[in-house]
């Protein structure tokens, strides 16, 4: 596989930075100085060597230091080496074990890849400005400053920034102390002077933990019951009541955390800064959170119940890490989920909690109970748990749907097993033991078991270490049930996989555990029984015998089992048909007598399956003819009921119901509600005056219908900082049906000169992707725009969404051909190779389903009156 990482921290080990840095915005340039106080550890070599990458190294010393006193150490040579990201120290003569302190002078560019220290731009009071911002995850500390780059190196930080005079500064800590000062950059005038800003020392945290933001920004703050103060930043284009909402979820937040860990908040502030580039959603920083616009911000007049949601469950996430991840770290990016897995779960719970009336649960089954089973169907899918054998891999392990979604739902599967109230004690044992210090899994494992008496590491490693899920098979006889397990995969025959499954049944079982490939379980006398109940077990239930299935069919339709439930079959239902195991038929005649379903999140999952069975014959118009009339009759009677505008005392689930009706309504082209969103459309000045919820939905209607509105779009997207507005804009535009109108629309935003900034062009195409009429569009810019990517996103964690946006609608096997010719020749590239390759496995099985499918699909629309 070529390079492997070389672990640093094995021969020197940092216990504290005092790092300067003077930042040139206008030249995009800074220089700084660390003094790095550490320990030379392992056997005497000639040689210190440190992380760094693309800097400019102008002078180094190394100091022994014994018993308080300095010595200095002769260097015979200092070299920068690029392919290793490193930066190696060579001395006259031995180093021996002990402490020393490296002092090192250097310089760099301020790069707008959205990585080590990065501006951020915005319009405000007519005038172009920037933040400068950080990313140091998973290994771009390296890019700003030499170090030991690992998150095993855990160290304190002494942080001083020169910038800007009169410009907001944020760190991780508070300020220290400032003041306004010269620097070598500024000229005399006054406007160009500096401050001098120092932190107070960080706590003892990994080098992907620093992080700082200054700019012209503004916040609202409040304090905690604990008096932990919490302030929520965005630049000054951004009205700052924008910020109120999600303050005051992460005062709340804070709050549930420390009671729910048993441990308190170790710092005295926590700051949230929302960035107008950022890659990825949010980042954990220890007591100085980043944020995208659109995760953070929400606007108080125009209300969006699902971007607050949104927004609640980021920053629940993130909030999480300043336990799990911040206070304890993993030793090595191999047990990145020990992370983000468990903020994955946190977000629920604390949700749950806060927002009872959200039924958090259910948004859970739709969302990562789908994200997860829906990916983990091929053999070289990563396990939670993988191995890094090369820095380029590092960027490729933050798999959502594995290491975020199917890790947080081993974890819920775990804490369903053992309780919650175990699952706190085992936590709070954890983070007592282990504040400050990096762990692996069986740090977490011992103390899970000694709260539960369980066997946890029998039970969770394979779930960790293997790939994929089990298929439970059961069938029911005249004493109970005979169970069997095997891997559900769609590129491989025989997997001799096992897993110790969790039944977590809606009865009491004999049994809490298969661990064998079949059992028998005893259990004659009771009706029907439900195994995995809410989904909670990463796992496919077929219900082999008639009278199960019959059971848990009318029980969805009959709403006698849980929403979570309804949710949870009909996905195994979906992913038993892309297997071949059942027709997809199944799942649709149970959503065509499910129009009663009074539930939001379910509806979510009846809209999934009208949409799979769409994608299975898409390019026929007669089945679309077809599903958009079962659309219309699925929601006409709720879309009577609910019509388009809230009322004061709807909850949550009624409100998100309506929009649902209103989609399905639109979506299956129904006249009257088309001529009512025309007139909407048009009542008003400008979209964003529209509900923000239906923004999205009527200007697409607008867009679909042909309707002179594309260059009105462009235009009110380009006028606005808003980026939910922006976001509505984008789905809108590329819902169009007119190749030609699509072609304009990519040239104006994703061109060569196109607005659409770094940070959202993945998802553009995306859309445009998804849209049969334009996929041929998206494709062609993927391909010529390639180079450009690869140099925008080439060293970035989002690079490798092209591939999954790109493989995720092709059901062809001329789209397989166009696929496997352009990425196939990719697959040299470390970053790309395991998408490169899940791809060429889902594309042929979704091509084979499709050949399965389409025919049955065809002959029961054609036969149905």
């Amino acid at each position: 596989m070529g390079k492997k990482v070389r672990r640093l921290f094995e021969q020197f080990r940092p216990e504290n930075y005092r790092l300067e840095l003077d930042v040139d915005r206008e030249n995009m340039k800074f220089s700084g100085s660390v003094i790095i106080k550490g320990k030379k550890v392992g056997r005497p070599s000639q040689r210190v060597t440190l992380h760094q990458k693309d800097l400019k190294i102008e002078s180094a010393l190394m100091k022994k230091i014994n018993k308080g006193v300095a010595a200095e150490i002769s260097l015979s040579r200092t070299i920068a080496h690029g392919s290793y990201d490193e930066l190696r120290l060579h001395a006259s003569d031995m180093i021996y074990p002990g402490e020393y302190e490296l002092a090192i002078r250097f310089s760099g560019d301020i790069t707008e890849v959205m990585h080590g220290m990065y501006p951020c731009f915005f319009e405000h009071d007519g005038q172009k400005k920037s933040l400068i911002a950080t990313q140091f995850e998973s290994h771009h500390a390296r890019e700003v400053f030499p170090c030991i780059d690992e998150p095993e190196a855990k160290a304190t930080f002494d942080l001083t920034l020169i910038t800007p005079a009169g410009e907001t500064v944020l760190s991780n800590t508070p300020i220290k102390k400032f003041k306004v000062q010269s620097s070598k950059f500024k000229t005399e005038d006054k406007k160009n002077s500096k401050q001098k800003t120092t932190f107070e020392t960080t706590p003892i945290m990994s080098s992907y933990l620093l992080a700082f933001v200054f700019g012209d920004m503004h916040c609202v703050e409040a304090k905690t019951k604990d008096g932990v103060l919490v302030r929520s930043w965005a630049s000054a284009a951004q009205p700052k009541s924008f910020l109120n909402y999600a303050n005051g979820e992460a005062v709340k937040i804070l709050e549930f955390f420390a009671d729910y860990f048993q441990t308190p908040f170790p710092l005295k502030k926590l700051d949230q800064a929302a960035l107008p580039d950022f890659e990825v959603g949010a980042m954990e920083n220890w007591g100085l959170i980043t944020y995208r616009e659109i995760a953070l911000l929400t606007d108080p007049d125009n209300r969006s119940q699902s971007s607050e949601q949104y927004v609640s469950m980021v920053v629940g996430h993130e909030v999480s890490h300043q336990w799990f991840g911040n206070l304890v770290t993993m030793k090595w990016w191999d047990d990145l989920w020990l992370n983000e897995s468990f903020a994955s779960l946190m977000e629920h719970i604390v949700l749950d909690h806060l927002h009872p009336d959200w039924f958090q649960w259910e948004q859970y089954a739709v969302q990562d109970i789908i994200a997860s089973s829906n990916r983990d169907l091929y053999k070289d899918v990563q396990s939670v748990r993988v191995e890094v054998n090369h820095p380029d891999e590092i960027h490729t392990l933050f798999d959502g749907a594995i290491v975020y979604a199917k890790g947080g739902r081993l974890l819920k599967m775990l804490r369903d097993y053992i309780g919650d109230d175990t699952f706190r004690v085992g936590l709070k044992s954890y983070f007592s033991k282990h504040a400050y210090k990096n762990t692996v899994r069986d740090d977490l494992w011992k103390e899970l078991a000694a709260a539960s008496g369980k066997d946890i590491n029998a039970l969770m490693d394979p779930w960790l270490e293997q790939s994929g899920m089990p298929q439970l098979d059961v069938e029911r006889n005249s004493d109970g049930f005979e169970l069997a397990q095997k891997r559900f995969i769609l590129d491989a025959d025989d997997d001799p996989s096992l897993w110790p499954i969790p039944l977590l049944a809606d009865n009491k079982l004999p049994a809490e555990l298969l661990t064998k490939q079949a059992a028998k379980i005893k259990l004659p006398n009771t009706g029907p029984v439900l195994f995995n109940a809410d989904g909670s077990t990463h796992m496919v239930v077929r219900y082999v015998d008639e009278p199960s299935r019959e059971y848990v069919e009318q029980a969805i339709v009959e709403r006698t089992i849980p929403p979570q439930s309804r949710i949870n079959i009909l996905n195994d239902y979906i992913l038993l048909a892309r297997k071949g195991e059942l027709s997809i038929l199944e799942a649709l005649e149970i959503i065509e007598q499910s129009a009663a379903e009074p539930r939001e999140a379910v509806w979510q999952q009846i809209a999934r399956v009208v949409g799979t069975v769409g994608s299975l014959t898409e390019g026929d118009e007669e089945i679309e003819i077809r599903l958009r009339k079962l659309r219309r009759n699925l929601a006409s009677d709720w879309y009577k009921k609910l019509r388009w505008d809230d009322k004061n005392n709807d909850d949550p689930n009624t409100k998100a119901l309506r929009q649902t009706m209103l989609a399905l309504m639109i979506h299956g082209e129904d006249e009257s509600t088309l001529t009512k969103a025309k007139k909407r459309y048009y009542d008003v000045k400008n979209v964003e005056e529209l509900p923000s919820e239906q923004r999205a939905l009527i200007a697409g209607a607008m867009v679909r219908m042909g309707e002179p509105v594309v260059d009105s779009l462009l235009s009110q997207h380009n006028a606005t900082q808003n980026s939910d507005l922006q976001g509505s804009i984008a789905a809108a535009l590329a819902s169009t049906k007119d190749p030609k109108t699509a072609a304009y629309i990519i040239d104006k935003a994703l061109g060569k000169d196109g607005f659409v900034r770094p940070q959202d062009i993945a998802r553009w195409f995306a859309y445009f992707m998804r849209n049969r009429h334009t996929r041929e569009v998206a494709w062609s810019w993927l391909t010529t725009s390639w180079p450009r990517l690869e140099k925008l996103y080439g060293d970035s964690k989002s690079f490798d969404y092209f591939i999954i946006y790109s493989a995720g609608p092709l059901s062809t096997l001329a789209w397989q051909k166009k696929f496997e010719k352009f990425f196939t020749p990719k697959m040299e590239t470390v970053a790309l190779k395991r998408n490169i390759t899940i791809a060429l496995a889902e594309i042929p099985a979704r091509v084979a389903w499709r050949t399965r499918e389409e025919p049955k699909i065809q002959k029961y629309f054609r036969t149905k009156r």
